[in-house]
């Protein structure tokens, strides 16, 4: 019987702290050189301060998202503007941490994943998808 209340008392406080145990995963992070999290934090950074053409030579996948001229002029012209404000908001502790919300897909063994981040408190996460080369990460998606 005490073997009972006990399993009983074990899943209720699981489910009473389940909500805690799904927000653990929220974390401020200072990316580390060389990760998928530093590629989109040092992306991110051009695009808050409207370096659009280092972004496109630096960050963007050539073979996803700047393929050809009509889509990297699509970049310029459209949404350069916008991605520099979302990417300043995306930026915290003065641009050396990201606040990740949750990650689908592994960076240590998948070759692309999307990353949400918390950019601004009171509205949802904002999701940036990146593919790894050899030894980078590169923005597939804007």
């Amino acid at each position: 019987m005490v073997m009972r209340r006990q399993i009983i008392f074990v899943l209720c406080a699981a489910l009473i702290l389940s909500p805690v145990a799904l927000t653990a995963d929220q974390r401020l992070i200072k990316p580390k050189k060389g990760t998928v999290y530093y590629s989109l934090l040092e992306g991110l950074k051009l695009l808050a301060v409207g370096d659009i053409e280092q972004w496109i030579s630096s960050h963007c996948d050539g073979i996803r998202l700047c393929s050809n001229a009509p889509e990297i002029n699509n970049i310029r012209n459209h949404r350069a503007e916008l991605q520099e404000k979302i990417a300043t908001s995306c930026l915290k502790n003065g641009g050396e941490s990201l606040h990740v919300d949750h990650v689908v897909g592994n960076p240590e063994i998948d070759i692309a994943v999307k990353i949400y981040l918390i950019c601004d408190e009171n509205g949802p996460p904002r999701f940036y998808s990146l593919r790894r080369t050899v030894d980078y990460w590169f923005f597939i998606s804007l």
